[in-house]
């Protein structure tokens, strides 16, 4: 077995015991028994140094050399127990998904509750950058910074939380699980085709309504195209043609929005446009559905179903 299967073999076994004592949760509450501690490279030092005065004075016999030693190993008890209580209570909540577009950074909020804690470094977990709280008082909202992902649904890593406070001699960690995920929507395509054919849409929706409903009916006024002018009703009122207004359509037919089957380049062309279409769909306050080669969403409006329609893409 070479070196880096046998590490490999070690981090999956500590992953499951990882899943096993930590498990992933809504709300998560550092105890006593998920908060790990052990000196840091200048702790090791200072209890080096520690040890070293002892043994000087014990082997010459002087008490000051003594008392230093033992001020050195309160030091070292303070600090161990500073490090500690610095993590233990802490309480981290995260209330919803974290969702951005794809080549966009995105963020997951979470919320912190904590009496006082200071120095918290949040991360995560196998990652080296990390974020820095420098004082937490009761409640605190903090945007953790997720890296950048392809299109698609993962579920968020492990946070690694950690602390040199007070003193730097210890250094106190743990791994919360949350239960979260990411999803990274297709970038959308702010082209001229794209936009337009949502104009095109529109249009035909207002076109395809009855001529005869008196809420599309207006009096013929200066200005007013004449390819609107309804011919047929001239004979009757020829002294007060009416014409067809598109501003207020009585009926709003849905648009749908269909995913080809494609593959590679093309697929994700298809998915950026459809996911700006949905986006200037929303905004119109038009009704929409989407249909992909594995799912159908019927049509209907609003924020819960374009995010619905979102995700659907980011699964294609």
């Amino acid at each position: 077995m070479t070196s880096n299967t046998f590490r490999r073999v070690l981090q999956q076994r500590f992953e499951r015991w990882l899943d096993s004592r930590q498990p992933a949760s809504n709300n998560v509450r550092l105890g006593q028994g998920v908060i790990y501690i052990l000196p840091s490279r200048f702790g090791c030092w200072f209890i080096f140094l520690m040890l070293l005065l002892y043994l000087l004075g014990t082997n010459y016999q002087n008490n000051l050399i003594l008392l230093t030693s033992f001020v050195f190993l309160s030091t070292m008890l303070y600090a161990m127990l500073s490090a500690f209580y610095n993590l233990h209570q802490l309480q981290i909540t995260v209330s919803q998904d974290s969702a951005t577009y794809a080549e966009t950074p995105a963020t997951l909020v979470l919320h912190l509750k904590k009496t006082e804690s200071q120095m918290l470094q949040i991360g995560l977990k196998g990652q080296r950058l990390t974020q820095l709280v420098p004082l937490l008082q009761g409640e605190a909202q903090f945007d953790l910074l997720l890296p950048r992902l392809n299109r698609g649904c993962y579920p968020l890593p492990r946070l690694l939380l950690s602390s040199h406070y007070p003193l730097g001699l210890f250094r106190a960690w743990s791994y919360p699980a949350l239960n979260a995920q990411i999803w990274v929507y297709p970038k959308p395509e702010t082209t001229q085709t794209a936009l337009g054919s949502v104009d095109q849409a529109a249009e035909h929706a207002h076109s395809s309504a009855s001529p005869l409903d008196p809420d599309e009916l207006k009096p013929y006024q200066q200005g007013d195209s004449p390819k609107r002018i309804l011919w047929k009703k001239l004979p009757a009122a020829p002294n007060q043609p009416v014409v067809r207004q598109l501003s207020q359509p009585i009926t709003n037919l849905p648009e749908w929005i269909v995913i080809p089957t494609l593959q590679g380049v093309a697929l994700e062309q298809a998915l950026s446009q459809a996911c700006q279409t949905l986006i200037t769909l929303e905004q119109q306050g038009a009704v929409y559905g989407l249909q992909t080669p594995l799912t159908k969403l019927n049509p209907a409006t609003g924020q819960m179903h374009l995010t619905r329609c979102l995700q659907e893409l980011a699964l294609c």
